[in-house]
């Protein structure tokens, strides 16, 4: 076994004995060694031990940390398990709407069909009920026609003077044909036959009612009203009478046919067609106005 090192001080104190005294000195040298040994032995000891420590409290530290690391990596497999739970609910969710989509446009694609099978219906119907109004519409135009030619003998005079008295009514076809002679130059005023004469509606701002009357004879009527010129310069009226729509339809037209005749321009309405207006023997568009150069 190795011999304990000792410390070249300790070896410089060492003295030397007489024989007799070896004994003593031999224990007092082991004394002082084992002294020495335990002194070097506890230091030794104590600063292996600070060094074992020091390491525990690393391993403490290391430890610690661990501790940490292990709880961040379930609070990351709890988040992780969640963002699972979630991305499967998220695809359920799509699966859903994708399912709804093709639902939606499932039907939509059905409504776009009966749409469009709609439309050709609505559209066979507009067709249908625009015929339906132009039957109408001719219907009643060739009705008005009717009304104007059976009204063909009638003729409305305007501004003739009432002659009533308090006691007596007015004797109307004796004003009327008063009239005719007198004013009008109409050489038969005493021979025609009248077969109907009164005054129609009200008297509006003063002025005489108008005289409605219905000739027996057409050809009686046309020299009548060939003879209006002569009531040119006076307040006196001769119309034909005709229904409301008819006088409306040649009142849009009468611009173009004074204008025509202004210029000497034949222009004329149909007999048979009242409304319409011909100018040079052609039918004129109604609503269109007649320039001259």
């Amino acid at each position: 076994m190795d011999e304990p090192s000792i410390s070249p001080d300790l070896k410089k104190t060492k003295q030397y004995t007489s024989p007799g005294k070896e004994s003593d000195q031999d224990e007092g040298e082991t004394s002082t060694v084992s002294t020495v040994i335990d002194s070097t032995m506890s230091q030794e000891f104590g600063a292996t031990l600070q060094e074992i420590l020091k390491k525990l409290e690393k391993l403490d530290v290391i430890q610690s940390s661990l501790g940490k690391i292990e709880s961040k990596i379930a609070t990351l497999e709890t988040r992780t398990r969640e963002l699972e739970t979630f991305q499967d609910t998220t695809k359920k969710d799509i699966e859903e709407l994708k399912s709804s989509q093709t639902f939606i446009g499932e039907q939509a694609k059905q409504n776009a069909d009966a749409l469009k099978k709609d439309k050709v219906l609505i559209a066979g119907l507009l067709e249908q009920a625009q015929k339906n109004e132009d039957m109408i519409n001719e219907l009643q135009t060739k009705n008005l026609y009717l009304e104007a030619y059976s009204r063909r003998e009638n003729l409305k005079f305007m501004n003739i003077k009432e002659e009533t008295t308090i006691d007596e009514k007015e004797d109307t076809e004796e004003v009327l044909r008063s009239f005719l002679e007198r004013d009008l130059g109409f050489a038969d005023a005493r021979n025609v036959e009248i077969q109907r004469v009164h005054r129609n509606g009200k008297s509006k701002d003063g002025k005489p009612r108008p005289i409605l009357a219905r000739f027996l004879r057409f050809k009686d009527v046309q020299k009548i009203i060939s003879l209006g010129h002569r009531l040119k310069d006076t307040d006196y009226q001769i119309f034909r009478d005709y229904p409301a729509e008819i006088i409306n339809r040649r009142r849009s037209q009468m611009e173009s046919f004074k204008a025509a005749r202004k210029k000497g321009i034949p222009a004329s309405f149909s007999s048979s067609q009242p409304d319409k207006l011909y100018i040079r023997g052609k039918l004129w568009p109604e609503g269109k106005i007649f320039f001259t150069s």
